[in-house]
């Protein structure tokens, strides 16, 4: 990935890739001069250092089943982190085992992504500074007082200038299906001495069409703007390589599995309907491409007709016990991930496996 540690002579070194990713120091500084400013300055809006917790059962006392939620997946286990409260603190900074990690999501771009932070034996600590680079959050590290763009985890300003941290397992879902799939996490509290409205988005609501999540207006502007997709529309963004594809969620979900290449890399993305999310595999097993379909809501492989659970696992069928590697991204809107991408591949489109080739023939027929 392109995040783990990217060092700034690496990213001189580093072949051709798309063009919103820096790839030199002068892209790195460039994007310091494209900034946009906020009513927001830094310290206004209060990071969580190591914060409470609390256990499922509590927290169902006070959230809605339909309010979004993220899943994180960290060494010791799930953690669920309500965007009720992140929305008025924006990131998170764990320490585990003495290492660290950091929660992230920009309510103005939807993004959100998870990092390791613990750099060089340096444990990392972030806090929002305020500006905007094509509306996606700039994050500052209070260890050196670098600036990052939270969509690319890569830091762009500072001693830590051409760095990159490691994606973490992030999934976006409601509440209603984290509570339940994952019974025993540990669930963000809110910090005992805040006063802030955590009932109230001050952006309104994902559940309401004329709040910000739903309606076309943007708060900030961005360098570039693209039509095929509503300016909001959840998006799934991978990378591979020197490629980016920016995965249409609601449409996976209504398709339930959506097979296609990014690049050389057969690929395919399912709805898990036990957390009601997208997840993406390597559909090449064995050394071999498979072909899936979603039957009476169970994943079933093309192949040898053997069916799949929906995080990637076979569980009937010649190739049971056999699973899928599994790619992770982060979760953007539209808007933000073409503009900080405008080469990205997208789904749906050209690389997706042509459904006339997903027909379930017995074999012999």
């Amino acid at each position: 990935m392109l995040r783990t540690l990217l060092c700034l002579c690496c990213l001189l070194l580093l072949p051709a890739q798309l063009s919103a990713i820096p790839r030199s120091e002068q892209e790195l500084a460039r994007i310091a001069d494209k900034l946009t400013q906020t009513s927001v300055t830094y310290g206004s809006i209060p990071s969580l250092y190591r914060p409470q917790y609390t256990r499922v059962v509590d927290a169902a006392l006070s959230i809605g089943k339909d309010e979004p939620v993220f899943v994180v997946r960290l060494p010791d286990g799930y953690r669920i982190y309500p965007q009720r409260i992140m929305v008025w603190h924006q990131v998170v900074n764990e320490l585990i085992d003495d290492h660290a990690y950091v929660i992230t999501y920009c309510p103005i771009s939807g993004c959100l992504a998870a990092y390791d932070a613990g750099m060089g034996g340096v444990n990392l600590i972030f806090d929002i500074e305020g500006r905007l680079f094509e509306g996606n959050s700039i994050l500052m590290d209070r260890n050196s007082g670098s600036l990052w763009v939270q969509m690319l985890g890569i830091a762009f300003d500072g001693p830590l200038r051409g760095r990159g941290m490691p994606l973490l397992p992030v999934f976006w879902t409601s509440w209603n299906y984290a509570s339940r799939s994952f019974s025993d996490a540990r669930v963000l509290a809110p910090p005992l001495e805040s006063k802030k409205a955590y009932g109230r988005d001050p952006y309104g609501s994902y559940q309401r069409r004329d709040s910000y999540y739903q309606n076309d207006i943007l708060i900030y502007p961005v360098s570039r703007l693209d039509r095929r997709f509503h300016r909001k529309t959840s998006m799934l963004g991978l990378e591979y390589g020197d490629l980016r594809v920016g995965i249409d969620i609601p449409y996976v979900k209504r398709n339930g599995a959506v097979n296609f290449f990014m690049g050389d890399k057969a690929l395919v993305a399912v709805h898990d309907t036990r957390m009601d999310t997208v997840r993406v595999f390597d559909r090449r097993i064995w050394d071999k491409p498979s072909l899936f379909i979603k039957e009476t809501g169970r994943l079933k492989d093309l192949g040898t007709r053997s069916y799949w659970s929906d995080d990637g696992r076979c569980v009937e069928g010649n190739l049971q016990g056999a699973s899928m590697k599994e790619l992770f991204g982060i979760y953007a809107m539209w808007f933000a991930w073409f503009a900080m991408n405008p080469e990205t591949l997208i789904l749906p489109g050209p690389g997706e496996v042509d459904k006339a080739l997903l027909a379930d023939v017995p074999p012999g027929q």
